[in-house]
């Protein structure tokens, strides 16, 4: 034993160094090292950004589902706000197909001062803007508090006239139907609505599809909303 570090003292006092068989050796294993780093940062950012891409789609689903279902439930003839509105249908919904759905809401209407808005919520399918979910409010045009006369034609520049829009959501699903429409029976109203079938909406499917990147599993969020106001008969004591 003694003579073995003997030699090996006299080895190093040598200073002999490395053979090339010694550095082959330790570049190999330090490269399969940094290959496994590399490999363990990359899943890691990709969890990272696939966990980010799947918060974001849930947001905007939540958002947009939150903001639609609570609009749609305030659908509402004028004439229940004591309106006579010669250029309103007789039905709390104007349009409606399986991307878009427009109707008469009862928002922004502290005191029935105002009056309702008509609501539109529109998915684009082509163009810069396709797969947005847009939100479009027009509020009747300024009258006086016992004129129930609504009228739709004011713009922006209207002073007292509410008129805005938002997108509650990008990269919603193109390719199947946001809204489905039932009538008091559950039967389903094919789309799009007509002057026979406005009338007969009792309640609605809404749903949001939302795929942001193409490594994250899409969002997908359905809820049934029910229009307690949408076919209730009209105020018989209305303005004319």
């Amino acid at each position: 034993m003694i003579a073995r570090v003997r030699e090996l003292h006299r080895r190093l006092r040598r200073d002999e160094g490395f053979t090339i068989i010694e550095m082959i050796v330790v570049v190999a294993i330090l490269g399969v090292v940094l290959a496994m780093v590399q490999q363990t940062t990359i899943m890691a950012q990709k969890d990272v950004s696939s966990n980010s891409s799947r918060l974001d789609q849930l947001q905007q689903s939540k958002v947009a589902m939150d903001s639609v279902s609570k609009v749609l439930r305030t659908s509402v003839l004028p004439t229940q706000l004591e309106g006579s509105c010669p250029t309103c249908d007789d039905a709390a919904f104007i349009t409606g197909d399986s991307r878009s759905v427009s109707f008469y809401a009862n928002i922004n209407n502290d005191s029935n001062v105002i009056g309702p808005s008509q609501v539109s919520y529109t998915l684009a399918t082509t163009g810069a803007t396709a797969g947005d979910l847009t939100e479009y409010i027009h509020g009747p045009n300024p009258h006086a508090a016992t004129d129930h006369n609504y009228q739709y034609t004011c713009t922006v520049a209207t002073a007292g006239c509410v008129v805005r829009s938002r997108v509650l959501a990008h990269h919603v699903d193109t390719t199947q139907a946001v809204f489905t429409y039932y009538d008091a029976s559950g039967a389903v109203i094919t789309p799009p609505l007509n002057v026979t079938t406005l009338p007969l909406v009792d309640s609605i499917d809404v749903v949001i599809k939302v795929k942001a990147s193409k490594f994250t599993p899409a969002v997908t969020l359905t809820e049934r909303v029910t229009l307690p106001n949408a076919d209730a008969v009209a105020n018989e004591s209305a303005s004319s």
